[in-house]
């Protein structure tokens, strides 16, 4: 192996260590925080969850109640009716602890993911960077 090859790969191998052990903290970094937030600071992600404190837009300048009970024709009244209960859907899914268990399970997945891959990629990296440098003081 030429002087040339051997710096270059010796680069390489500290570089994927470096990265993976990187990734590897900062998904360490979000289980623990996610758990924290969890369990330690429940009142901490209330408002982190842009999905659990939307509101669907017709809500926001239309009180419904009123408009069906003056609404002129029965089409127009059942399309009330269909707006309410997918509000009401909505508030089923996507407020209070249910939209935040979603998300939190979601971020935990992201990081035991991250974990996942950095965690061999870096364990492997390090074994051969720690066999060549055995090799060399031998």
């Amino acid at each position: 192996m030429t002087k040339t090859t051997k710096i270059v790969r010796t680069i390489y191998l500290y570089t994927v260590a470096l990265i993976s052990l990187i990734f590897l903290c900062v998904g360490i970094g979000n289980i623990v925080n996610t758990s924290l937030k969890a369990y330690v600071f429940p009142e901490a992600e209330k408002k982190d969850y842009y999905a659990c404190n939307t509101q669907p837009y017709f809500l926001s300048s239309v009180d419904l109640q009123k408009m069906k009970a003056t609404a002129p024709t029965i089409d127009q009244q059942t399309q009330i009716d269909n707006l309410l209960r997918d509000y009401e859907n909505w508030q089923k899914e996507n407020t209070g602890e249910t939209c935040i268990k979603a998300e939190r399970q979601k971020k935990q997945v992201d990081a035991s993911t991250m974990i996942l891959i950095a965690l061999p990629l870096y364990l492997f990296h390090w074994r051969i960077i720690k066999k060549e440098k055995q090799e060399t003081d031998s």
